[in-house]
């Protein structure tokens, strides 16, 4: 049979039958994302939120989510409207490369935020680096700018504060397993603290995070319009540190809405509970890595049946993606 490559106008020709369809660019995902993010994984984590779930019988404001997210003195500038013909257009930026400020953010199942915490880069904080900044929040340095074990233990003191946790009525935190997210001070504090902490599996926080899902793509379309507006009214001047704490509190007051914050828990679906919110395209790019843990007892059998169960619901969607294509043909 030969074979030929279609041509410009047999796309055009394809694209103007299907009106469904159109050109997009993807978003990037690494392998180890793509791979981790599988029926096992994802199985396991809704049984070890159902069981936490069942045992403490949680109210919808005291699940909560938390992530850190990195907020610079550069961005990328919005998008214009400009004549033409010109092939750049030019926009002034703070600086060539910028100076990041973690940022952590609480959010909640019933609608709700804690004030953030920030983490600047910077041996020992001052009150002045959080000037016209969000009320509430916690300010925090450390050399690096990134969230460390001591910044961390800092922010749940910062959250006990707020939730007031207690034996009788404790607060749950989904969060990631960074290493300064889940190590000994961390447990023995929220131990202590009657904070049940349960970590999303490795990697696949870009599926099962509501904060990532729903909630930071709005509050950083926000933040560079705020550092935009910013720069336009003051010509001349650099962005620094000093002015994170404003753009985020312009940022982040109109983005963590009560709907997108619900939204992201049910998206999830953290809230209301749903294991089967995935469908089984979700996991397709898995399904070649996708094994339990073999060490485990009789982890071979579970192995051979993982396989099985995920060769036969590639083989399903392969043929309802071919019957499509044969479709789509004509």
């Amino acid at each position: 049979m030969e074979v030929e490559t279609a041509t410009d106008d047999w796309l055009k020709g394809f694209m103007s039958r299907h009106k469904d369809l159109t050109v997009r660019k993807p978003e990037s995902t690494s392998l180890s994302r793509a791979t981790c993010f599988n029926i096992a994984n994802v199985s396991t984590f809704f049984e070890k939120l159902n069981t936490v779930l069942q045992r403490y019988k949680f109210p919808p404001h005291r699940i909560f989510n938390a992530d850190e997210t990195g907020c610079s003195t550069v961005t990328n500038p919005p998008k214009v409207i400009a004549e033409r013909g010109p092939k750049q257009i030019g926009q002034v930026t703070s600086a060539e490369r910028g100076t990041l400020v973690t940022t952590l953010f609480f959010i909640n199942t019933a609608g709700g935020f804690l004030p953030p915490v920030f983490v600047f880069p910077r041996v020992n904080y001052k009150d002045i680096m959080l000037n016209n900044g969000p009320p509430g929040a916690l300010g925090l340095a450390q050399v690096s700018g990134w969230m460390t074990e001591d910044c961390f233990v800092k922010a749940l003191e910062h959250f006990v504060i707020h939730v007031r946790p207690s034996k009788e009525n404790p607060a749950l935190i989904l969060m990631d397993n960074h290493t300064s997210h889940v190590n000994l001070r961390v447990v023995e504090f929220a131990r202590q603290n009657s904070i049940i902490i349960v970590t999303f599996p490795q990697h696949c926080s870009h599926k099962l995070q509501p904060l990532d899902i729903t909630v930071y793509g709005p509050f950083k379309t926000r933040y560079r319009t705020a550092m935009n507006e910013w720069m336009l009214t003051n010509p001349g001047k650099t962005v620094t540190i000093y002015q994170i704490g404003q753009f985020v509190k312009e940022a982040y007051l109109p983005a963590f809405s009560p709907q997108n914050i619900t939204q992201g828990f049910l998206k999830t679906g953290i809230y209301p509970l749903n294991s089967n919110i995935f469908s089984e395209e979700a996991f397709l790019s898995s399904y070649v890595t996708d094994r339990l843990d073999p060490q485990s007892n009789d982890g071979l059998n579970l192995y051979k049946e993982s396989m099985e169960i995920n060769l036969k619901q590639l083989l399903h969607l392969l043929q309802n993606r071919l019957k499509l294509a044969k479709k789509m043909s004509f």
